[in-house]
């Protein structure tokens, strides 16, 4: 009995830890989940306000043949000023994550690089400076990428990163046809109501 019980009585006490470490976790995750979440749509929408100013960021979503897509429609009282929306590719080393206002004239308003941490520090993350996103600003169409002397409807690449540049112009291009889409489905939709 005694064998038995010293056997039994480490794996009661290693029971009871992970018991009181999962419930400890658990009550922590529920605790900061939604604050997490907040803090989360406060930065979303910080960044909304960069690429485009409005006074509401309503979401929406757009169905194509294959997928659904959420995009945030920017207004002023009953003016629409624009789309935004977040598109992501593969760069380099992993997923690249970039936010795309687009205006009602379907030309690129801004572009804001959310995520570019997977790929190379000093070469592909500067994808994320303004002086390459910045480029997209007033293109339209599908945009191509370069390593110099840039044309229109042409982006000139991070030195280094070309493979980085051309995952942040593919989330554009994603943003820009999304973007046509919606304005035309919308235009649609005012023709047939009148």
């Amino acid at each position: 009995m005694r064998k038995i019980f010293k056997f039994l009585y480490p794996v009661m006490i290693l029971t009871a830890i992970c018991l009181v470490v999962s419930l400890a976790l658990s009550s922590t995750n529920m605790i900061t989940e939604k604050k997490i979440e907040e803090i989360s749509k406060q930065n979303r929408e910080k960044a909304m306000s960069r690429v485009l100013k409005a006074e509401t960021y309503e979401e929406k979503t757009f169905k194509t043949k294959s997928q659904e897509y959420t995009y945030y429609v920017a207004s002023d009282s009953d003016e629409i000023k624009g789309y935004i929306f977040i598109t992501s590719t593969n760069g380099y080393g992993g997923k690249v994550e970039v936010m795309t206002a687009i205006l009602p004239d379907k030309t690129v308003k801004a572009v804001e690089v959310l995520d570019v941490s997977s790929e190379t520090p000093g070469l592909g993350q500067n994808a994320a400076k303004e002086e390459f996103y910045g480029q997209y600003a007033g293109k339209s169409g599908n945009l191509s990428v370069v390593k110099s002397n840039p044309e229109d409807g042409e982006i000139e690449a991070v030195t280094g990163a070309t493979i980085t540049s051309t995952a942040v112009t593919k989330a554009v291009n994603s943003a820009i046809a999304l973007g046509n889409a919606v304005i035309k489905t919308e235009e649609e939709g005012k023709t047939s109501e009148e």
